[in-house]
């Protein structure tokens, strides 16, 4: 802290000095704007007084740290003259020290260290700005595939109720076939004529069951069971249906990858783990999520019909 007599109201005001932010220009202008009475404030060395005006003037540049490292220095007001004695602190040996540290502090700042320190400047300056940017584009992206999908997804909800509709009548036509047939075949036995007629009858009508199912898995490749059976049914109806209204199937499902892929480098993004990064990772992870999927988003197209493996 410095304590200054200010010219208006002849009062005495503290400025606090930064030795490594500030230099001597912003200190003068911190005085100047402290009190609009001052026209002029420079910065001597220890002549000024004594030369009345005509000791060198320190440059605006200079540090505070090394302004204060003078010891001795004069400030100037308008025409008034104010001397500063830094307080002796450090005896003669350890102010040696200090000195030689500083010296060779200065020496070791070579091209690479200024390097380093930019770099971890530019990485904690920019990776926030960085994240939001990234952030943006990977929403902007989502809100396109999600208008993509948005058509297709009413389209393909309407298929599937069609074809949940169709697999529950497939299945209750079953059913009612087999009632039938084991009505028919109870009134064949019990009023039209005996069992030992009837029973033939039923004994190919159960093994016609087994050639079905046995059919049924040379087709397939699986075994009969009624859930699997209802699910190809509706599987079978949807392909159908899906080309009669002109349903891209491939395309929808590419659509829903890339949208779940979005999502996930949105939560990655948000991550606290992930806020650490350096910006050079995050700019090497964006230019590899772009190669991959970010580029050359497909349009709907209704007019091309795919099948679905």
């Amino acid at each position: 802290m410095l304590t200054i007599p200010l010219p208006s109201r002849n009062e005495k005001c503290q400025f606090l000095l930064r030795p490594i932010s500030d230099n001597v220009k912003i200190f003068c202008e911190n005085l100047s704007k402290e009190d609009k009475g001052i026209d002029y404030v420079a910065v001597h060395n220890r002549d000024g007084i004594r030369i009345a005006g005509n000791g060198i003037r320190i440059a605006g540049s200079t540090s505070i740290e090394h302004l204060l490292q003078l010891r001795f220095f004069t400030i100037r007001i308008n025409d008034e003259y104010f001397p500063v004695e830094i307080p002796i602190i450090l005896n003669d040996n350890e102010r040696e020290i200090e000195r030689k540290i500083l010296e060779s502090t200065e020496r070791l700042t070579t091209l690479d260290d200024i390097k380093l320190k930019v770099g971890a400047l530019h990485s904690l300056l920019q990776v926030d700005e960085h994240k939001l940017t990234r952030e943006k584009l990977l929403m902007t992206k989502l809100e396109q595939v999600e208008s993509e999908l948005k058509p297709m997804e009413l389209l393909k909800e309407k298929i599937a109720k069609e074809c949940e509709k169709h697999s529950t009548q497939v299945a209750w036509g079953g059913f009612v076939f087999m009632g039938i047939q084991t009505g028919i075949l109870f009134r064949l036995t019990y009023f039209e004529y005996s069992w030992d007629v009837v029973e033939p009858l039923s004994y190919f009508a159960n093994y016609s069951t087994v050639l079905a199912t046995f059919a049924y898995f040379l087709v397939t490749r699986q075994s009969f069971e009624y859930p699997a059976a209802c699910d190809r049914v509706y599987s079978k109806q949807f392909y159908k249906r899906a080309t009669k209204y002109d349903f891209n199937i491939p395309l929808y499902n590419d659509l829903i990858k890339l949208r779940d892929s979005l999502k996930h480098d949105l939560e990655r993004l948000r991550d606290p783990l992930y806020q650490h990064l350096p910006a050079t990772r995050l700019a090497s992870l964006e230019s590899e999520l772009a190669k991959n999927h970010l580029t050359n988003i497909p349009k709907y197209q209704p007019t091309e019909n795919v099948k679905m493996n």
